[in-house]
């Protein structure tokens, strides 16, 4: 087993790091189970332990080395200013490493003193989480300095293998509930917006619909934005569908960060044309007939408004993965004899 040929201090952090792994899940899964749109939270710790086994090959490659990696790293080359620079930069981000280790720890232990006193608890778990993302990426560029026989790793490749750990780190921060405060803001700005874009749109059409806030009152009784959703409870699934693709699909960064911000707009745009399908079927049927439930092949999938939000959800995921594939698709073309490009 390649685990067993790491450098002991090495082993050592994975075993802590399993260890804060544990208590993290533990104080998450109150939520997971508390609040529906957190629910996906139940699959994040299979998610993470797919992607670093997926990622085992490359990781062990970059902390043990094989012949290829060693004959290099026992030739190493000198660039004059370069190579100054390299090293210059190289002693910033172990600086900032440590402080972000360090800092990890400090919020690790701040969350978990204040959970003792307080219980459960949202600034708990989000200190929990904070930290422990912290300390798995500082710690993952700090403990990739050297491979397992003693030679030195390049500093892009520490940095390539501390990016390995990106989604294992940061996804612990989106699987716990924000603060309250957050949530709200975010929450009635997407309500205002959903209720200012359904009110144009059907004014556009000649129906009539006077808007108060975020309450639309139709001719048959008033519709609150809240109640068909302002979209944060898909916004929040999206963004996890997002981060998990975009770590298993592509390796860079840009790509990462372009499909997660992708997912958010996915999500409010769907969003979107759920709010609209919900007010005209409102519109039509009265604010009650939200409440009609869905009955396919003689099973309940729950009411209108419901099971619009799955559809939402599972619209997001298809666009998703149209994108990627688009992403994934290199183009090849073989000349023939006589032909320029």
């Amino acid at each position: 087993m390649r685990f067993r040929q790491l450098p002991q201090p090495t082993q050592w952090a994975a075993f802590a790091l399993l260890g804060l792994v544990l208590f993290l899940i533990w104080d998450q899964y109150f939520w997971w189970k508390l609040r529906d749109e957190y629910a996906f939270g139940f699959i994040v710790p299979l998610f993470v332990a797919y992607v670093l086994f997926e990622r085992w090959p490359r990781l062990a490659k970059g902390l043990i080395g094989d012949a290829d990696t060693q004959e290099a790293a026992s030739n190493p080359s000198s660039d004059g200013p370069a190579s100054t620079f390299s090293s210059l930069l190289e002693k910033a981000l172990i600086t900032i490493s440590v402080l972000m280790v360090a800092g990890g720890f400090v919020s690790f232990f701040a969350g978990s003193l204040y959970r003792a006193m307080e219980g459960q608890n949202l600034i708990s778990s989000n200190f929990l989480a904070f930290g422990f993302a912290n300390i798995l990426l500082g710690g993952a560029f700090l403990y990739s300095g050297k491979k397992a026989d003693g030679t030195p790793n390049p500093l892009k490749e520490r940095w390539h293998l501390a990016l390995l750990f990106l989604f294992p780190a940061l996804i612990w921060m989106l699987s716990v509930p924000m603060f309250n405060a957050v949530y709200k803001t975010i929450s009635t700005f997407l309500m205002n917006k959903v209720a200012v874009v359904v009110y144009h749109s059907f004014d556009l059409l000649g129906y009539a619909v006077v808007r108060e806030g975020s309450v639309l009152k139709l001719p048959l009784g008033d519709v609150g934005v809240e109640d068909a959703c302002s979209g944060i409870r898909s916004l929040t699934a999206c963004l996890f569908a997002g981060s998990f693709l975009g770590s298993v699909y592509f390796d860079k960064l840009w790509k990462k960060v372009f499909l997660v911000g992708t997912a958010m707009v996915f999500a409010f745009i769907n969003n979107i044309f759920r709010s609209l399908f919900l007010t005209a079927w409102a519109y039509a049927k009265g604010p009650t007939g939200l409440d009609t439930h869905v009955i396919v092949w003689g099973q309940d999938l729950g009411n209108v408004h419901d099971f619009t939000g799955w559809v939402v959800l599972g619209l997001t995921v298809i666009c998703l993965l149209a994108l990627v594939k688009l992403f994934s698709i290199r183009l090849e073309y073989e000349l023939k004899p006589g032909e320029t490009l």
